[in-house]
Parts: structure tokens; sequence; C-alpha cells
């Protein structure tokens, strides 16, 4: 029997997880931002999915109840775009988590609209927040953003403290010759607070180009040949001028060059702050695929986090699924196999029926999960969810 399900198989081979390998369902409820991050999408922002496009309340809760009581996944993440965007953001948390079965739910946003909704998030049942911060100087900051005002982007990570979160983590892209030199001055937060400072590797995602030679460590995908920025400039027939995170390219930001490795990372970190220790993965509150550490200085509040998709990547042991603010679920962050389930829950009202089809797509895009992602995203960022 044909499948009901609208899929796209990759041309690669695929990996073998499996549905009982997921541990968390990552729920983009809107793909539009209020930011326009150099590494995420075009100045001029891009079209955004009709109201009618995107998944209501019920549709996304139908989703959760599905994957709780089929699959037993119980943990989840709100992701945009920017979630803090999606009108009626706080009702949507109250009715996940109120839903049997829920140990975790979390949110990654940009923190812009934290001032006004960490306390009424916190008391509708938010568990824990990540908030992306790509530099702590406002100038730089509203280079990266765009749009972004980094002193209401701090008032909002204030408020998450003051209104009960905790376990809060910082995430921050390192992009070279843009933040490189502000790294040990994320790691230093830690000292003085209690947060998890996530540095992740710049990912080439939908218009960007190939990374450069340093991501060809012996860490890295066989894949992933040398080639020179010159060379994959030319290739990709893109103006030299609109290479790099502060360049002013028309599209998705394309910088080659910007990649730095983690090891690269931690190096400029401990050049300033000496050694850093290694933490228990179980101790740190979620299960994300963070290496977590520490500084030896001092006595830390926090720790540091460092997500290595490219220069090791970790797909062997993926624990994720990705839904798409317009019912899609996506097996890889990359690229991978996709299923479309949106016409499953509005062409299905039957509820036993729906909940079955729903969670027989889970199991069926996982299967389509790569061995190993490739080294360029087929799909930008803001159209994810991360």
């Amino acid at each position: 029997m044909k499948s009901v399900f609208a899929q796209s198989s990759p041309a690669f081979e695929t990996g073998a997880s499996s549905i009982e390998a997921v541990r968390v369902l990552r729920i983009s409820v809107t793909d539009r931002c209020n930011f326009r991050c150099v590494y995420c999408m075009p100045e001029k922002g891009v079209a955004w999915l009709p109201r009618e496009g995107i998944l209501s309340f019920e549709e996304i809760h139908d989703i959760v109840k599905a994957a709780i009581e089929v699959h037993g996944i119980t943990k989840f993440k709100l992701t945009g775009g920017e979630p803090t965007l999606r009108h009626g953001l706080v009702d949507l948390v109250r009715i996940i988590a109120k839903t049997p079965g829920i140990t975790d739910l979390s949110m990654t946003t940009n923190g812009y609209l934290l001032e006004e909704l960490a306390t009424p998030l916190y008391e509708s049942g938010l568990h824990r927040l990540t908030v992306s911060i790509d530099s702590l100087h406002p100038d730089k900051f509203k280079r990266i953003t765009r749009t972004g005002d980094l002193a209401k982007v701090l008032r909002g990570l204030d408020r998450t403290e003051a209104a009960g979160f905790n376990s809060t983590k910082i995430n921050c892209v390192a992009m070279r010759g843009t933040n490189d030199d502000e790294l040990a001055d994320f790691a230093r937060m830690t000292l003085s607070r209690s947060l998890t400072v996530r540095f992740i590797e710049y990912m080439p995602l939908g218009d960007a180009a190939l990374m450069n030679a340093d991501v060809n460590t012996a860490s890295a995908p066989a894949g992933l040949r040398k080639v020179s920025l010159t060379s994959r400039i030319a290739d990709a027939k893109i103006d030299v001028q609109e290479v790099g995170p502060a360049a002013g390219c028309g599209s998705q930001d394309r910088g080659a060059h910007a990649f730095i490795s983690e090891p690269e990372i931690r190096q400029l970190i401990e050049r300033e702050l000496g050694p850093i220790v290694s933490v228990s993965r179980g101790d740190e509150a979620g299960v994300g695929p963070a290496e977590i550490y520490r500084l030896s200085l001092g006595n830390p509040l926090g720790r540091l986090g460092f997500i290595s998709a490219m220069s090791a990547p970790f797909c062997s042991t993926c624990n994720r699924l990705r839904l798409t603010a317009d019912g899609t679920f996506r097996s890889c962050l990359f690229e991978g196999g996709e299923v479309s389930i949106r016409n499953v829950l509005r062409a299905t009202s039957d509820l036993n029926q729906r909940k079955r089809l729903l969670a027989d797509a889970m199991t069926q895009c996982i299967k389509l999960k790569p061995a190993i992602h490739s080294h360029h995203g087929n799909e930008q960022m803001s159209r994810i969810g991360g």
C-alpha cells in the first residue's frame, strides 16, 4: 500500500537510528523572526509562511501526545524562527506543560522579548530557557543581528533568573573575524553566574558556502575535502565582497572563512582563563549534544559547553527529531529525509487513527536519518528551528 505521507528520501546511505533512540522532539512554532542574524537569513528577511500554513496549537498538542503515548518521548523544545513571536505562546506552553508524561519542556529564543515574557512563561510551566547571544558588545551585537538590542536581551536574561528559571543556557555561534575575540569573555560569565555557555561551530546552512580548510581535521568526516576559500567562492559564483559574517551579502551569510573548530575555540579560552575541566554530561540539564566543561579558575558557578557538529559530528548519538512550523518531521538539521504530516492532521478526524498515523510518521522519518550529515545543509536555519 502506498504511504499516505509525502516524503523525500536522501540520496545517501541512511543511519541505523530508530525511533527508540529519540529523546527530544524540537517543535518550531513559527518561521518568523525579529532578528536578521548574518549567519541565518538575508537582511530583508525571507517570505514568511501564511497563517493557515502554520500548525495550530491543537495540532501541535496532538503531535506531542502521540510522541509521549506511542514512543515514550517526554522531552520537548520549542523553537522558531523566534518562538516568542508566536501569538499566544504562553497559552501553548500551558497546554503542553499540562500534558501527562512531560518531563522537560524548554525553549530556545533570541531573548529580545524575555523581559516581558519570562515570568508568564515560567508560571505557565516552561522548565528551561536557552538564549542565543553572539556578542557582548552592543555595536557588534547590532551588526550580527542587524535589528537586535543587546541591552534589552541582557535585561531579559536577568529577568529569567528573577522569574525562577535555573539551568539557563547561552548559545554563542563562534565566528572567525566576528566574535572570536570575545570567546573568553563569554566563558568568564560562568565564574559569577549559574549559566551554561555553549559555543557552537559555525554551520553552513541554506545559501552558506562550504567551510574552509580549517574543518579538515583528523576527526572530520572523510567527505570533507580540503579546498581553498578562493576556489570555493569561484565554484559557488559568489562575489568576494559578499563573503564573511560582516559582509553585505544579499542572502544568508556565506562566510566560508568564519568557521572555527572546537579545539581552536577551547584554545582561545584557555589562553586567557587557564585550563578547562571536563564535567559529567549526566549532571547537565537536558539531553543535548554539547560536551560539558568548567573553568578550573576559581570556583565557577556555571559551565561551558561545546557543540562540534562540523569538526566532530555526533550523528551516531543524535537523539532528536524536528518538527517544522508548517508540519513536517525532519530527521536531520542538515538534510536527511522529511515526512509531511499536515494533511494527516487536517484530514483525519478519528483521534486514535490520527495518533497512530502521527506516530508512524515519526518512525518513518527517523529511518531517513543519514549515517553522517553532509558538510552543507540544504535549508536555512530560520526555517528548521535549529
